[in-house]
């Protein structure tokens, strides 16, 4: 502590400066009292007036899940011990395996009383190569260690174990450990101060860099710095003993004395002498066991001067020490501004407080709303371009949103080597659309095509891409797949989802259900649908199918020509497909394999079906016939329709699909051709209380002539609403795939 004569502030006596008067002693509490009148005054205005939470255009303190929910990470900690300070970092430009292991320029340091820690936010498989490098400095000094094939089973896809080994092989001042869960990414800037996270609680600006893991923390787990600074430790977490609980996780603000023991600079070298201390401002991130609060005055856990902040829902399993994100709920106050009192509520219908956690926001200005709702088209939203690249692009249904939230588009693309197809992928984040789709990358290559491809996101961050390996119809084509992270699925094992002899397996289609992925293939020369089950968390992780080999699934029609199908909250699969004269659809119970509420179109020119669940007994169907949309509905269990929703040849050139917006209100999107090569898309809107359908209205502005805009494939996005991802030929001859945010509802 400081050597002061006394501490005279007093918030009561509402004192706003100090004035110094001539000819008397200038003593330090004067000079004390001031300083903090200066402190309390800018914390009552931040707290009172601008609110608590994270600024507009900052993302600081966000909960994330790491890589395989913090399993398997590759954590690196300092051999310094107590009470030495131990400093510990990545020199990511100079080391080629940092990426592929996590370690980022945003988290790629620690500095803490001894032992620092780093974790790296990917989990195993890693995919490395013969040669590459990771260069740690611990505690001053420098080493290097460059992997070596001949270390790792498959260095393209390492394990952790594989990995920690390979880099404790030599002595260095560090040691490698593989993570075993319990720890999560507490987010922040960029690595710079210019761009650093923030977040207010109680009036105090709390700032963080960088990236830091939960167990990457100067307090955590560190007895003697927690007595040191005269606050609680940051300990373990980990699951409940049975069943499941929900925990809190939140931030802890506080300012604390630093002097020249601490920082050798506040020793002025002119007299020798420490004229005086600092205050630092510091924070920590704690979970609170059980609760959806934060610590208030008379619990134990609250402690006098410190503000708290609530940061994310934590929800835990038993037995299951991962933490992935689907585990996390995002609790910070977003986007802080100082509208008037009662702005928000006049203008948007909502409170100010819903508002600053990001609720009941749209996603356009009102003016532009209004003024496009005049013009006869939806809210504008951007035409975000998908990697758009010379060579023919063709939109499957096979797009998903991650784990993470993130808008992951898979396509078919002819840009490969001599314009053979291959299977692309491209990424979104929401949350960064400064950054828009990440640069595509290939999922497949070679000489070979590779087709239809079908995705599904598992909640553990990976991703499943399967695809047929050749031609439609050859007989030698197959059904394979590829899973792992986005970042390195490209370089996964390929295994066969369905590759029987004499005939081709195509078509490939696969949702997740429960805990399942199904998958749906067209099979043999019949061309008959058949399914095949397959658990991700079974064989520790690695997976495992449930059937041996494909099953003909019941009732589906031979000489088939496409399938859809989605998965609903109560563990069942809507599926949907046709034989080119009827349009059937069925509910699949992955559990019994059942094939229960049957429908049948019984037309003698139906296709290109698309489902939407509402429930586990209630759909909707789309498809077309010759002379234009029908659309059928399931309720109970039981079919009613088709109705008629068009009835012109023009809009029957390229599939139609369903949607249900916020509001609930079912939405139909087609395209329709207008003239020669121009074509645009169109939403209609269906009355709950009567089941008809409004008019159409375009889903954009047009673009221009002889620019055609089709397959419309739409995703929902966690706390982003709707998105539609199409073709278009805007920016070239041939077609490219596009993004855009669709707004139906304000």
């Amino acid at each position: 502590m400081g050597d002061f004569s006394r501490s005279t502030f007093d918030r009561v006596k509402h004192y706003v400066g100090v004035r110094l008067q001539q000819g008397v002693p200038l003593v330090d509490a004067d000079w004390n009292e001031l300083e903090d009148i200066r402190r309390f005054e800018v914390q009552a205005f931040l707290k009172w007036f601008v609110g608590d939470g994270v600024p507009a255009g900052n993302d600081g303190f966000r909960i994330t899940a790491a890589g395989g929910g913090g399993v398997n990470t590759i954590v690196i900690t300092s051999r310094a011990v107590v009470p030495a300070n131990s400093t510990l970092s990545i020199d990511v430009p100079n080391s080629t395996a940092a990426a592929a292991l996590g370690f980022t320029v945003a988290g790629r340091s620690s500095r803490r009383l001894a032992p620092a820690t780093l974790v790296g936010e990917n989990a195993a498989p890693f995919a490395l190569a013969h040669g590459m490098t990771l260069t740690v400095v611990a505690d001053g000094v420098a080493s290097t260690v460059t992997f070596q094939g001949t270390d790792f089973a498959n260095i393209a896809a390492a394990t952790a174990a594989e990995v920690v080994t390979a880099i404790n092989k030599s002595p260095h001042n560090y040691v490698a450990t593989a993570g075993t869960g319990n720890d999560f990414v507490i987010t922040g800037g960029d690595g710079t101060p210019e761009r650093a996270g923030r977040c207010l609680a109680d009036g105090r600006d709390a700032v963080h860099e960088g990236r830091l893991a939960y167990t990457s923390q100067s307090l955590y787990a560190n007895d003697s710095l927690a007595q040191a600074w005269k606050v609680p430790v940051v300990p373990a977490i980990a699951p409940p003993g049975a069943g499941s609980r929900t925990d809190l996780v939140y931030l802890d603000v506080w300012d604390r004395e630093v002097n020249s023991a601490e920082d050798g600079s506040l020793i002025n070298p002119v007299i020798g002498v420490e004229t005086s201390v600092r205050l630092r401002r510091e924070w920590a991130v704690r979970v609170r066991v059980g609760s959806s609060t934060v610590p208030v005055k008379g619990d134990s856990d609250f402690f006098a001067g410190h503000s708290y902040l609530a940061l994310s829902q934590l929800v835990r399993q038993f037995g299951v020490p991962a933490v992935p994100p689907s585990a996390l709920s995002d609790l910070r106050p977003r986007s802080l501004l100082m509208p008037p009192s009662t702005l928000v509520e006049d203008m948007l219908g909502g409170t100010a407080a819903d508002y600053r956690l990001g609720r009941n926001r749209p996603q356009v200005n009102l003016r532009d709303s209004i003024n496009a709702l005049l013009a006869g088209f939806l809210p504008p939203t951007r035409d975000i371009s998908v990697a758009a690249a010379k060579g023919l692009d063709l939109l499957n249904k096979a797009s998903v949103v991650d784990a993470d939230g993130g808008v992951v588009a898979v396509w078919q693309t002819a840009r490969g080597t001599s314009g053979v197809n291959q299977i692309i992928a491209a990424r979104y984040d929401p949350n960064h659309p400064e950054l828009d789709f990440q640069t595509a990358f290939p999922i497949t290559s070679g000489a070979t095509p590779n087709l239809d491809p079908a995705a599904v996101a598992l909640p553990t961050g990976e991703v499943i891409i399967t695809y047929q390996n050749g031609n439609s119809d050859a007989t030698t084509t197959d059904v394979m797949m590829k899973r792992g992270p986005l970042a390195s699925v490209a370089s996964a094992t390929e295994q066969a989802v369905s590759a029987t002899s004499g005939g081709p397996d195509q078509m490939v289609r696969a949702v997740l259900v429960g805990d399942q992925v199904v998958f749906f293939v067209n099979q043999g020369a019949a061309k008959g649908w058949f399914y095949r089950r397959y658990k991700p968390a079974q064989n520790n992780n690695l997976g495992a199918f449930v059937d041996s080999a494909p099953v003909a699934l019941a009732g589906a029609a031979v000489a088939a020509q496409e399938l859809h199908t989605v998965a609903t909250a109560g563990g069942f699969a809507w599926v949907a497909f046709s034989d080119g004269s009827k349009v059937q659809a069925q509910r699949f119970n992955p559990l019994t394999v059942a094939s229960e509420f049957p429908f049948n179109s019984n037309g003698t020119a139906d296709k290109s079906p698309f489902v939407l669940p509402l429930s586990d007994t209630d759909a909707f169907l789309s498809y077309i016939d010759g002379t234009g949309i029908l659309v059928a509905q399931c309720t109970n269990g039981v079919w009613s329709g088709p109705v008629r929703v068009d009835s012109t040849t023009q809009e029957i050139s390229t599939p139609p699909a369903l949607l249900r917006d916020a509001a609930g209100t079912i939405c139909l999107i087609s395209t329709r051709n207008y003239a020669i090569d121009t074509a645009e898309l169109l939403v209609r809107r269906r009355d709950p209380l009567t089941g008809t359908w409004s008019a159409p209205q375009r889903v954009a502005a047009p673009v221009g002539p002889k620019i055609v805009t089709r397959r419309p494939y739409p995703l929902t996005v966690p706390n982003q609403g709707l998105w539609l991802l199409f073709e278009s030929n805007r920016a070239a001859t041939d077609f490219d795939i596009f993004a855009k945010q669709l707004i139906t509802v304000i």
